[in-house]
């Protein structure tokens, strides 16, 4: 969604609901805060299991390679020309068939979305893996290669069922923002999060940006920012970490 379009969107809502998540000062729709450099890792050395650094490894294979792409419900690639149309969990799905075949076995439907995601990490095991996968009980473990999970927020009125994407860096906190954290992910949008070369792309598609995850304080993440530090507003919906082992 254009940037001006879920503000717009999101003012309307948040008028009736209120703001759910209290963060810095916000002035003009920004929070008034220093720039925070993230880090865009995409070496299979940096993940925490071969697995998922095979994962991280075709993202860099898709990124360095890219020539076209846009967001669609279709899944159509083709690598030797650099072409990638799908959604968030074609992506994925796209990704893992290919870098973590257990994972992906593990998730029984044909066609995954990103809600399938979410619940193939809630219901993994914390400390340890089972069937290809483990989900993680703090955003600040989550490693380049690991994947981020979210359902559609409350306050959505769209169709889709949430997103999901992954890792390519090591989560930054915020300074000044108790429990804020910012992680580089790559995804398929219909537009970019922040510091994201998709934000004038009216195609949408993959790309690498930055996501803000607001934290309960015990690491459980209950907002996010879509636009990272430049978000004017919180969305409220609980954010899980998974990792692949297989």
């Amino acid at each position: 969604m254009p940037r001006a379009a879920c503000a717009a969107a999101l003012v309307a809502l948040l008028a009736v609901t209120g703001p759910a998540q209290a963060g810095p000062e916000f002035v003009e729709g920004k929070p008034v805060l220093a720039p925070v450099p993230v880090a865009t890792v995409l070496d299979p050395e940096e993940a925490a299991t071969p697995a998922a650094g095979r994962l991280l490894a075709r993202v860099a294979r898709v990124d360095a390679g890219l020539a076209d792409s846009s967001y669609q419900a279709r899944t159509s690639v083709d690598e030797a020309s650099g072409t990638y149309r799908w959604d968030c969990s074609g992506m994925t799905t796209w990704l893992l068939r290919r870098a973590a075949p257990r994972a992906r076995a593990a998730i029984a439907s044909a066609r995954p979305v990103a809600r399938d995601y979410y619940h193939a990490i809630r219901k993994a095991p914390l400390g340890r893996a089972r069937g290809g996968w483990q989900r993680l009980a703090h955003v600040s473990e989550a490693r380049p290669g690991d994947l981020f999970a979210f359902l559609r927020s409350p306050l959505s009125t769209s169709k889709i069922t949430g997103h999901v994407g992954v890792i390519v860096g090591r989560p930054v906190p915020v300074p000044g923002w108790s429990g804020a954290w910012l992680v580089r992910v790559a995804d398929s949008t219909r537009g970019g999060h922040g510091d994201d070369r998709r934000a004038n792309d009216v195609d949408g598609g993959f790309g690498i940006g930055t996501l803000l995850f607001a934290t309960d304080g015990a690491g459980v993440v209950t907002h996010y920012g879509w636009f990272g530090l430049d978000s004017p507003w919180l969305i409220p919906t609980t954010v899980l970490f998974g990792r692949v082992t297989g």
